[in-house]
């Protein structure tokens, strides 16, 4: 019996090691595949956060800026809330570039860019690069006058930061803003709002740059 006991044991021994190692090796393996899935999803969201932001600013690209635009005037007409756009500019750029280089230049453009997303703190407030050196900001539930203030703290921020621009009349880094909203009950869609903001900042590069005009119409 002892033989028999002794073998039966031996036996045992060696079937726990091997399901002991089995385990060992299925945990092993179980968590290698989690690090790897948290390292997968975590590459995944980087990716769709690159997708989704301009590469340079940091701020959404024009591809996502499109897609707030409906979300927020969708949100808007169905609230019949107010709905205010600004059209950020940097003044004489180009200037800017051939006289500094473009490597400045996109100091120059980051730097503006953190100047706005400084000055918009509300969650629901978003900006995007429109493109070169064009910004637009998308304020929910803001009439033109709460738009015009948050204009005017951009336009200062910028002014404030004395970056050196000697094709400048104002011999800095300045920006001109257009500023536009839609009112409740109004028949327009957000391509009108945008126009006008559009036309607004037209008119404050024409009538001396670094300041934020309001547009008069159709949108307000």
């Amino acid at each position: 019996y002892s033989d028999i006991y002794a073998a039966w044991w031996h036996r045992a021994l060696t079937i726990a090691a091997v399901i002991g190692m089995l385990a060992a090796a299925f945990i092993g393996l179980s968590f290698a595949f989690g690090v790897q899935l948290r390292h997968r999803m975590r590459a995944e969201s980087e990716l769709a956060m690159l997708a989704r932001t301009d590469g340079l600013t940091g701020l959404h690209n024009r591809r996502t800026l499109g897609e707030i635009l409906d979300q927020e005037w969708r949100r808007a007409r169905r609230n019949s809330s107010m709905f205010s756009l600004l059209f950020v500019d940097i003044d004489r750029f180009k200037a800017y570039n051939d006289t500094y280089g473009h490597q400045a230049g996109d100091a120059v453009l980051a730097t503006v860019a953190r100047c706005i997303a400084n000055n918009i703190r509300r969650p629901e407030d978003s900006a995007a690069r429109y493109g070169g050196e064009e910004f637009i900001v998308v304020l929910p539930d803001t009439t033109l006058d709460g738009g015009a203030l948050i204009a005017e703290n951009i336009r200062e921020a910028v002014f404030e930061l004395a970056i050196a621009h000697t094709g400048s009349e104002f011999g800095c880094i300045t920006v001109s803003i257009g500023c536009a909203a839609w009112v409740p009950g109004k028949d327009l869609d957000v391509q009108e709002v945008l126009r006008s903001a559009d036309k607004a900042l037209y008119g404050a590069k024409m009538t001396g740059r670094n300041k934020v005009v309001l547009s008069s119409a159709p949108a307000a």
